[in-house]
């Protein structure tokens, strides 16, 4: 069992828990929220590469207005290509360390006794760590394709991101909560708890 589906089944269980004693929360200016969470899905799954080190974020969130605020982000994983064969007989293998950073803006709506139901914006800037290695060298002189090297490994500069995202949060008290968001990020879908400081 990875431990995304062990993180997702400890917060089921702690939900369940909590969800018996739970307590009327509400949302005001002022508010400081620190969430951690894990990620279910790269973004880099489509290049069928191997999660390392799952998607994992920290949040900080302070409240404005009841229903706005804003926060810093920040996320890390770490993804692996397969080996690549490439047509002049090379072999090659590419690591992704990955970093984002970033700053959200959020608008709240929470009609929901111990909800709180969001969308917003982030904008962010995303910092990939490539390591290339060469398993085997070239036996002809052609020159390598680019075209078939993962997508996580191009480019490999740092660069701004701007990227939307819907959540919810569900405080089981008045300090401790869960939280789901979708979203573009270090992760499409990500789960995770949070803490009312």
């Amino acid at each position: 069992m990875n431990v995304s589906k062990i993180f997702a089944l400890t917060l089921i269980l702690a939900a369940t828990t909590a969800a018996l004693q739970a307590q009327p929360v509400s949302f005001k200016r002022g508010d400081l929220d620190l969430s951690a969470g894990i990620g279910m899905f790269s973004t880099f799954a489509a290049d069928r590469g191997t999660t390392v080190v799952p998607p994992v974020s920290a949040q900080l969130v302070y409240r404005l207005a009841p229903n706005f605020s804003l926060g810093a982000y920040a996320a890390y994983s770490t993804t692996e290509s397969n080996k690549i064969l490439r047509p002049n007989g090379a072999v090659d293998f590419y690591e992704n360390q990955f970093t984002m950073l970033g700053l959200r803006a959020a608008a709240h709506s929470n009609r929901i006794d111990n909800w709180d139901i969001y969308g917003g914006f982030m904008v962010g800037y995303n910092i990939p760590n490539i390591t290339h290695t060469q398993l085997v060298a070239p036996t002809s002189g052609d020159s390598p394709r680019d075209d078939i090297q993962p997508t996580f490994t191009r480019p490999s500069s740092s660069k701004m991101s701007f990227s939307g995202f819907v959540g919810a949060s569900y405080f089981f008290n008045k300090k401790i909560g869960a939280f789901g968001e979708l979203g573009y990020g270090i992760s499409l879908l990500n789960f995770g708890v949070t803490c009312r400081l």
